[in-house]
C-alpha cells in the first residue's frame, strides 16, 4: 500500500500525463516526449479516471478525445499545474538570485557600527533582499526561531549542528580610563584582579569574558561590576570603574583619542572569532550565501587590523596626576 506522500506524487505524475494526452491528442506521442513507455502512458490516464469514476478521453483507433468531464478536468489541472512550475522555479531561483526576506540575529556588540555597516552595504548590492535583524545576547535556536543566519563572537562554537563559517578574527585589548589609572597604580599583571570588570558568564567563551585567563594562579578576585553588554562596560570604563579586555575595534577609537588607556600590549589574550552560522549546507539560499560572502569581506576589513598602541608620551600625561 502507498503512502499518502507517494499516492499524491503519482497524482501529480498522472495529472501531468494526462493534461500531456488532451494536448497532443496522442499516448504515443506523450510516451516519447516523456520518456517513457506507452503502457505507462495509458495506466496514468486509467488511474485517474478509477478515482474519479469518470471516463476522461475517448479513444478510438484513429483519435483520443476530451469528454466534458475531461475538459473541465483538463483545465483544472492546468492551472494547478502552471502554479507547481511557477512555484518550482521561484524555489529554484532562490538558490541562485538574492531576494526576500532574510532574518539575521547578531550579538549586540557586533550590532552597531560594523555589522550596521554591512547591512546597508548589501542592501545596495542586492535591493530585493528586505533584511530583518535582531540584537540578542547568546546562540538562539535558529530552526526554532526562525533565524537565516546568526552573526556572533566567541573564541569557540558549541557543537550545534549547524553550519558556519568564520567571517572575521579580532583581538583583545586590556584598557582603562586615565582617570581611573591616576586613582589606581595598576603596575602589572598581577594587581588586574583588584580592578577587573567582568561579564556574566556566556554558554560559551566570550570575546569580553577575559578574566577567566587573567585568574589562573590569582586568588582574590571581587567583581566590581556585571554586565553583559560590551556598550555598558565601555561606557563604565568611560567612567573610571576600572580595568577590562574589550574588543579592540569596539575601544580602537577612544585610545587614539586618549579616552582610554591600553595595558599591557605585551600580555596575550586569546582573540576570538566572528562567526555566520546558518541552518545547513545543504541547497543554502543565494540570500544567506551572498550575504555571508559580504559580511567575510566588510568585518574582515574592520576587524583585521592591529590594535591601537597608547604612545609612551600620552601614557605618562594621561595617568600621572
Amino acid at each position: 500500500m502507498k503512502s499518502g506522500g507517494e499516492a499524491d506524487m503519482d497524482k501529480l505524475f498522472s495529472m501531468r500525463v494526462f493534461s500531456r494526452v488532451a494536448e497532443t491528442g496522442s499516448f504515443s506521442g506523450v510516451a516519447k516526449d516523456m520518456d517513457c513507455s506507452v503502457g505507462i502512458v495509458s495506466r496514468a490516464v486509467v488511474s485517474l479516471e478509477d478515482g474519479l469514476r469518470t471516463r476522461l478521453l475517448q479513444r478510438t483507433t484513429r483519435r483520443v478525445s476530451l469528454t466534458d468531464s475531461g475538459e473541465r478536468y483538463y483545465r483544472k489541472c492546468k492551472t494547478i499545474l502552471a502554479e507547481i512550475d511557477a512555484a518550482d522555479a521561484e524555489a529554484s531561483d532562490a538558490a541562485t538570485i538574492p531576494r526576500g526576506l532574510l532574518r539575521v540575529h547578531a550579538m549586540p556588540d557586533l550590532g552597531l557600527t560594523q555589522l550596521m555597516s554591512t547591512i546597508v552595504e548589501y542592501r545596495r548590492a542586492h535591493p530585493q533582499v528586505t533584511v530583518e535583524l535582531k540584537l540578542s545576547p547568546g546562540m538562539p535556536d535558529l530552526v526554532q526561531e526562525q533565524f537565516d543566519v546568526s552573526v556572533l563572537s566567541a573564541a569557540s562554537l558549541p557543537d550545534s549542528g549547524n553550519a558556519y563559517r568564520i567571517v572575521g578574527r579580532f583581538q583583545r585589548v586590556l584598557v582603562a580610563a586615565p582617570a581611573y589609572l591616576r586613582r589606581h597604580a595598576v603596575e602589572s599583571v598581577s594587581d588586574l584582579p583588584m580592578h577587573a570588570l567582568t561579564r556574566i558568564n556566556a554558554p560559551f567563551a566570550h570575546p569580553c569574558d577575559w578574566h577567566a585567563e587573567l585568574a589562573s594562579g590569582m586568588t582574590g578576585s571581587i567583581d566590581q561590576i556585571v554586565v553583559n553588554d560590551a556598550a555598558a562596560i565601555r561606557v563604565a570604563l568611560l567612567a573610571g570603574a576600572g580595568v577590562c579586555a574589550m574588543p579592540h575595534y569596539f575601544v580602537a577609537d577612544d585610545i587614539k583619542a586618549g579616552r582610554l588607556v591600553r595595558l599591557f600590549p605585551d600580555y596575550p589574550l586569546l582573540g576570538a572569532n566572528v562567526y555566520a552560522v546558518y541552518p545547513s549546507r545543504q541547497h543554502v539560499d543565494a540570500k544567506i550565501r551572498t550575504f555571508v560572502d559580504c559580511l567575510s569581506t566588510s568585518l574582515k576589513n574592520a576587524f583585521d587590523a592591529a590594535p591601537p598602541e597608547s604612545t609612551p608620551h600620552d601614557m605618562a600625561q594621561e595617568v600621572m596626576a
